[in-house]
């Protein structure tokens, strides 16, 4: 991994925004159904979150009622638990979108990488680019083994979570990562990748992903912009496999 390769993940998100825009009416259908789900998730998850770490928090302050510094700590813990519950929710998104909008996302996808390679000046048309969906029930079916495998490793992670500070610092960063490898799960199954051919793509690109996962955890504390972002990370993705130029699926 050279020192420019992280720069490549970041990137492939810059050029995502920038394909969606030239794009837009062929690509705003397919993020709606996306973006409403994740909302729906996200919200709800966060009110749930919010209110019961804000619950433990005020159960954990219980013993400082009626100190001085009683406000600023009751404060200081509600800020706390909104910001962890929104981190939290982020998460629990991320993995039921994997599931709940894999039909959708490996629409975009497919949509995403026939319009780069079109850009890329690809000869013989999109129906000769081999770039189609995987169809409805196939989709779910990936979506489904990719939010079993990220919810394994988010609890195989948690033990991290007992070691303040540099744990939460770990888990935070792999939590971020195994997100970025979730969702590059969508591409790769597309184009039919067994699990050795999808781990080696991971270790020939893990600069790269590493990279695209860091911009993922600075969106992942944006309210809003981190439901808007799901499917721009999905494009980001496809990006980085169309540019590694992993052979269409047969």
């Amino acid at each position: 991994m050279n020192l420019v390769s992280p720069l490549r993940g970041p990137a492939a998100l810059w050029r995502a925004v920038e394909l969606f825009r030239a794009r837009r009416r062929l690509l705003l259908m397919l993020f709606l159904a996306p973006w409403t789900i994740s909302a729906v998730i996200f919200l709800g998850s966060w009110s749930l979150l919010t209110k019961w770490l804000t619950a433990r928090v005020d159960l954990y302050l219980e013993r400082f009622v009626g100190a001085w510094w009683d406000p600023i700590l009751t404060g200081f813990g509600t800020f706390v638990a909104v910001l962890v519950a929104g981190a939290l929710a982020y998460l629990v998104t991320v993995i039921g979108a994997t599931l709940v909008s894999a039909p959708f996302h490996d629409r975009l996808s497919a949509a995403t990488e026939t319009a780069v390679r079109l850009q890329k000046g690809n000869a013989g048309g999109p129906e000769t680019l081999q770039t189609g969906s995987m169809g409805l029930l196939k989709s779910l079916r990936e979506g489904a083994k990719t939010a079993v495998v990220l919810l394994a490793v988010e609890i195989a992670l948690l033990p991290l979570q007992f070691f303040v500070g540099v744990g939460h610092l770990i888990f935070i960063f792999a939590t971020a990562f195994v997100l970025t490898l979730g969702l590059l799960d969508v591409p790769l199954a597309r184009h039919e990748l067994t699990l050795g051919q999808k781990a080696a793509f991971v270790a020939r690109n893990a600069g790269a992903i590493f990279g695209l996962s860091l911009a993922v955890l600075v969106i992942a504390f944006l309210p809003l912009v981190n439901l808007l972002a799901i499917p721009l990370i999905v494009m980001a993705t496809t990006l980085l496999v169309v540019d590694s130029e992993i052979s269409p699926r047969r």
